[in-house]
């Protein structure tokens, strides 16, 4: 079986079996020194790219781009052309190849281009691989507009991972000079966690099949309270989905890792070894591609909201980063002596800095609208940003701070039961930490399951950049003298530690105490997107983003406009969800229960079955007034022009009036018997996989 593993992935190793060897020089010196590509040496690589795909089953090709949505865009086009006599021939060139031209007028832009601007151009990323999926070869893509504007997320991904190689390398050289460093990866792994339904209760949900949440629903009599579906028994269902998402994953090449029962019920997780940052984000919209398509060929739906079931755990897409040199070297391995190990302290400060300098972009860039049904509700992690060292860890670097001597306890192994002694981890997990060590990686917690990565590594990487520039700035006047460099590479933690340790916490992170706490230290606690929205409408971005040409001003504006307008067309959404929810299911469902009532009240005078109709009845009231007021809520806000006054309004008006509403259905919901309850039920949904 190992032999066709990636069968379906145009990779390097099909590259150089497929193409003449000096073509194959040429596009992988492109590759290493970003070169453009000449007209030969892309028709070339695109002619054995197109027999390749013919061979394998393909009769189309599209440009696979992510756009500022945060979805992935593409557009097939036949291989299948006609000569000048009218024969059919197929045919793709390298001008194909590299470029292709999709209608752009459609896509978010933020204000940055008019309808009537509809070009847009897609580019070749030579650094991913191309692939099939059906019959069409997919082929990676930068999306940019006619006069250049970043239109996607991929290019700014790129462009950050760059930044940080450029940056990084100068200073791991300052120690390394036995060993070069020319370039540097950004690794990362990304933890998929989702939820399963069977599509029949799927189909009878109108919240469900519209917006990926349940905007109404009264607990389950057993939700997640005893644990057992957490790394239970995988349900056989879910295992014939499980084996045909890996046997499409094993076609394309992508190593899955692991898959297993998540904490809540229906809830799953799979995670995509680690890769080269924007592999791992190619690779991480694919896995969100094939669960979706293979659910529904397995009679169920999945769901990547972060939040779809109130009262159990949520979703996320957690984000395990590092950096390595192209030696090999991770910057983040502390090895036997971290003390003494300049890079690993030096990157692990420059990561203290960047996450409490940035941590309201880092916040944002990590989350959405459907992210705050998860963030901060007792579960991980919550919407303050914090780092997790480790107690080793946290020790040996507030001894830094304080200029006290750093002494290591010798305790790094123990006893396992009938074992010799194992070593033993350099830290503990805090499940409660938005940003933890774990060894040799740090894993960022807040990233929204629905979410792509892109956002919050371009940010990671470019807060990375901007500390380590100014960490070589500081050495490099030394960078012959080792003593001298030595006992500033100490300074220059402690600065850190003294500026920025209120961000390291090794606590209860979900704890009342630790809000109370992080307020005294002047930690932000945004509780929604559009808080932490707010902060950024005037802050600096010169450093992360301008100064390196990573977005320009206008583009930074764009993109703020286009996360503003996800707030307003995420709530109003929901507006019109939960109206039509009321009237065609929620309000009847009341309704069939007084019918019921009232015919047993025509031959008995019960005192409680009177009472529970006049509570019936008064919900029912309660809740055809807030049928009424969200209208005229979603009414204003139609009047309102300037996006940022309008996301203001519906979140500070909309969202909590369907929270409110919420509260007074799920309260009448416990009251319906099951006879009249004509949608699934929590229950129904949670045992709907068994």
């Amino acid at each position: 079986m190992i032999e066709k593993f990636g069968i379906k992935s145009f990779n390097k190793k099909k590259m150089k079996e497929s193409l003449p060897y000096p073509i194959y020089l040429k596009w992988k010196d492109a590759l290493r020194n970003e070169k453009d590509l000449d007209r030969e040496t892309a028709d070339a690589i695109a002619h054995a790219m197109k027999d390749w795909a013919l061979k394998n089953g393909a009769t189309h090709f599209a440009h696979w781009f992510l756009p500022l949505s945060g979805h992935t865009a593409k557009k097939h086009e036949a291989f299948i052309s006609r000569t000048s006599d009218g024969e059919p021939i197929n045919r793709f060139s390298g001008k194909e190849l590299v470029k292709g031209e999709p209608d752009a007028s459609s896509f978010p832009s933020g204000g940055m281009r008019s309808t009537f601007e509809a070009r847009g151009y897609t580019y070749w990323d030579l650094t991913a691989n191309s692939f099939i999926i059906g019959n069409v070869l997919y082929i990676p893509t930068i999306f940019m507009s006619y006069k250049g504007e970043k239109l996607d997320k991929r290019g700014p991904l790129i462009d950050s991972t760059k930044i940080l190689s450029s940056e990084g390398v100068k200073l791991v050289n300052l120690f390394h000079k036995d060993e070069y460093a020319y370039r540097m990866r950004v690794k990362v792994g990304l933890e998929q966690e989702f939820f399963l339904v069977d599509k029949e209760i799927y189909n009878k949900r109108s919240d469900l099949k519209n917006i990926g949440r349940t905007i109404v629903g009264a607990p389950s009599p057993k939700g997640q309270e005893l644990s057992d579906h957490y790394f239970g028994q995988i349900p056989a269902r879910v295992e014939k989905f499980y084996k045909d998402v890996d046997e499409k994953l094993y076609d394309l090449g992508i190593y899955s890792e692991a898959e297993h029962n998540e904490v809540a019920p229906n809830q799953f997780e799979m995670a995509i070894l680690f890769e080269n940052v924007n592999v791992a984000i190619d690779d991480n919209q694919l896995l969100m591609n094939i669960l979706k398509e293979t659910a529904l060929e397995n009679d169920l739906v999945c769901l990547f909201h972060e939040k779809p079931f109130a009262g159990v755990n949520g979703s996320g897409k957690h984000n395990n980063y590092s950096i390595v040199t192209n030696y090999g070297l991770n910057v983040f391995e502390p090895g036997d002596d971290p003390y003494n190990n300049n890079i690993f302290l030096l990157f692990v400060a420059a990561l203290i800095e960047a996450t409490d300098k940035y941590q309201s972009l880092l916040r944002v860039s990590a989350s959405s609208t459907s992210n705050d049904f998860r963030l901060g509700a007792d579960e991980a992690p919550p919407a303050i940003v914090s780092l997790f060292l480790g107690s080793d860890l946290e020790k040996l670097f507030k001894s830094i701070r304080d200029g006290i001597e750093y002494k290591r306890e010798d305790n790094n192994t123990f006893r396992g039961y009938n074992l010799l002694s194992v070593p033993k981890d350099s830290s503990d997990r805090n499940r409660t930490a938005a940003v933890a060590f774990t060894g040799n990686k740090f894993e960022f917690r807040m990233l929204g399951s629905s979410k792509t990565g892109s956002d919050l590594n371009i940010t990671l990487n470019c807060a990375m950049a901007d500390s380590l520039s100014k960490i070589y700035e500081k050495l490099e006047p030394y960078k012959d003298n080792c003593e001298k460099i030595r006992e500033l590479v100490l300074e220059i933690v402690k600065e850190i530690m003294t500026s920025h340790d209120r961000i390291i916490c090794d606590g209860d992170n979900y704890s009342d105490e630790w809000k109370e706490e992080a307020k005294r230290r002047g930690l932000p606690n945004h509780k929604t997107y559009f808080d932490a929205l707010i902060v950024l409408k005037d802050f600096d971005f010169t450093d992360i983003f301008l100064k390196r040409g990573i977005y320009t001003e206008k583009e930074i504006r764009a993109s703020y406009e286009v996360n503003l307008e996800e707030v307003v067309i995420y709530h109003t959404l929901e507006a019109k969800i939960m109206l039509s929810m009321l009237e065609k299911d929620i309000i009847p469902m009341g309704l069939y229960e007084l019918k019921d009532i009232g015919e047993v009240l025509k031959f008995k005078n019960n005192e409680m079955l009177n009472s529970k109709y006049d509570k019936i009845d008064k919900m029912i009231t309660k809740l055809m007034e807030c049928e009424s007021e969200i209208e005229a809520l979603l009414s204003h806000s139609n009047k309102i022009d300037d996006i940022y006054k309008k996301a203001e309004y519906v979140e500070r008006n909309i969202a909590s009036k369907l929270l409110a509403t919420r509260k007074v259905a799920d309260e009448m919901e416990k009251l319906i018997s099951r006879k009249n309850i004509t949608m699934p039920s929590y229950e129904d949904i949670f045992n709907s996989l068994s």
